[in-house]
């Protein structure tokens, strides 16, 4: 019998089923790979058959050693091995003979430079030139030393020369809060509210001391995120968005205090003006929930349903805009269906307090998210929160206003209110901009007998 597409994996005692689908999955879909330095290589065909004979003897790591190797973290404390990933883009899949087998993912056939409802002002003018140019394969790593990545990233590339040319090499690495929550780079938890698609991961969720299940369940099925390989029968894939995403920290944390300014906000409650730019406090409490204490892991279990007018958490509020939670007139079904695995990672170096683990430094460059997402519709999940709800000045709601932290364009100010729990005496001021696509692409993540198959 084969696994259950339409559920979510129990992966607490795997079956041979299970066991051959997780075997033939590439890591980091099911859950995220949890290292904390990446390489990722972009690169083009040098020459197809030393490209081929390259890229079926690269040696992936599968979904099931990651998750024999996360259980062992766990228990023993044990760290896990090199991730090693590979992903092709259009023009690559039809270098090698393959490009008519994704003709129908309107999409990922075109590649991100031609989707202009996802870029900034509609063109690649904010890219840089590396990004410019088409790219065929990307090959990820991932480790938590990161003197053993560079040392193995030089090989690679060295390995590959006679068949892949490189373009860019794009390190990324993770930064933690004094509580081990990963933040990004304006300062606040991120990666919190994921769909959870194994059972081992939605039964840690369910745990009270982990928030529990209650007001909003994150389980999705395992079709949200993947899809029959075309490149090899019995195969698994799925789509692989990538956005690099500088963040301008220097005119964001302005912009935050500007607000607080403006609506009179001050001492403990100067703080809640970024929250509501983001939907969320810098320590990953919900806005709708208010405080939490220290020390207690950040909660994920909430919903919008008493806070229908906005008056605690705005309506375009980073995460209400790309996650309602029923909101929408989609309702919670929908919802829940277009969100993506995400597994990004922060880029850039940065200074970190000592004793509070605070950001020091305030760059307004060269620092930012390195975006990635698995989904298996593009079209349906990545480029719909975007360009539906992230990018549309009426969502939620008409004349809300664009997405603060990732919207792009808009002209209608966003509306701020200065007393929590309450409607009146609102303000205006439009407050985007601060992050900044310096390239992306759709690629597509085959089964480990897909890529053997290229």
């Amino acid at each position: 019998m084969a696994v259950n597409l339409n559920a979510v994996l129990d992966d607490r005692v795997i079956s041979s089923q299970e066991k051959s689908f997780m075997e033939n999955l590439q890591a980091n879909i099911l859950k995220g790979h949890g290292r904390e330095h990446v390489a990722m290589l972009f690169l083009t065909v040098r020459a197809v058959p030393t490209a081929r004979t390259f890229l079926r003897g690269f040696p992936l790591t599968d979904a099931l050693t990651q998750d024999r190797q996360t259980k062992s973290f766990k228990k023993h404390r044990v760290p896990g091995d090199t991730i090693r990933l590979a992903f092709l883009s259009q023009a690559g899949l039809a270098k090698f003979g393959h490009g008519r087998k994704f003709k129908g993912f309107a999409a990922f056939a075109a590649g991100m430079a031609a989707d202009t409802g996802v870029l900034d002002g509609g063109n690649t003018d904010t890219w840089q030139p590396e990004f410019k140019q088409p790219v065929d394969v990307v090959l990820l790593l991932a480790d938590n030393d990161e003197v053993a990545l560079a040392r193995l990233v030089a090989n690679t590339l060295d390995d590959c020369d006679d068949a892949l040319a490189p373009l860019f090499v794009q390190a990324g690495r993770a930064y933690k809060n004094r509580d081990n929550e990963g933040v990004e780079h304006f300062g606040y938890v991120d990666g919190r509210s994921q769909p959870l698609m194994i059972q081992t991961a939605l039964d840690e969720e369910r745990d009270n001391r982990r928030g529990g299940i209650a007001n909003y369940d994150p389980s999705a099925p395992l079709s949200q995120f993947v899809l029959a390989d075309p490149l090899k029968a019995g195969g698994f894939g799925s789509f692989f968005v990538f956005r690099k995403l500088e963040q301008n920290v220097a005119g964001f944390k302005a912009s935050e205090a500007a607000l607080a300014k403006q609506l009179g906000l001050t001492g403990a409650d100067e703080e809640r003006a970024g929250a509501m730019i983001v939907g969320r406090f810098e320590d990953g409490t919900p806005l709708t929930l208010q405080h939490r204490e220290d020390g207690v892991p950040v909660v994920n279990d909430f919903s919008y349903a008493a806070d229908a007018d906005g008056s605690r958490c705005p309506l375009h509020g980073h995460i209400r805009k790309t996650n309602p939670r029923g909101a929408s007139p989609g309702g919670l079904a929908f919802d829940k269906s277009v969100q993506m695995a995400r597994r990004g990672i922060t880029y850039g170096c940065r200074m970190q307090h000592p004793d509070t683990r605070e950001f020091i430094d305030l760059p307004n460059d060269g620092v930012g998210l390195l975006f990635m997402s698995y989904q298996a519709s593009i079209e349906g999940q990545f480029q719909f929160m975007q360009t539906q709800w992230a990018n549309s000045e009426n969502f939620p709601g008409a004349g809300v206003g664009v997405d603060p932290v990732i919207g792009q364009g808009g002209a209608v100010a966003q509306t701020w209110l200065p007393t929590y729990g309450s409607t009146a005496n609102p303000t205006s001021k439009l407050i985007h901009g601060f992050v900044t696509l310096k390239g992306g692409e759709y690629l597509f993540a085959p089964s480990i007998s897909g890529l053997k198959a290229i």
